[in-house]
């Protein structure tokens, strides 16, 4: 049964790798790198513009005070009825 293109695995040391895709490691290395710089600025983006939705309805309900007093009567209200 042949295991690839290895017939005799007696004499390890006259052949190099057999993993695949051999010389291709700097080249994903770098195409991980760009992939995971993207993605830090892709999220980054996302989150600010949903940040800032966030604080434009926090300030339409009329700041951050009120919108926290609010959320304190509802816990106490939540808490009593039970």
């Amino acid at each position: 049964m042949s295991t690839g293109l290895v017939d005799n695995w007696l004499n390890l040391d006259t052949f190099g790798a057999i993993y695949p895709f051999v010389g291709s490691e700097g080249f994903l290395t770098i195409l991980g790198l760009i992939f995971w710089f993207g993605w830090h600025v892709w999220q980054h983006q996302k989150e600010s513009t949903e940040f800032k939705g966030d604080i434009e309805n926090i300030n339409k309900q009329g700041g951050p005070g009120k919108v926290l007093d609010d959320e304190g009567s509802r816990e106490a209200k939540d808490s009593i009825g039970r």
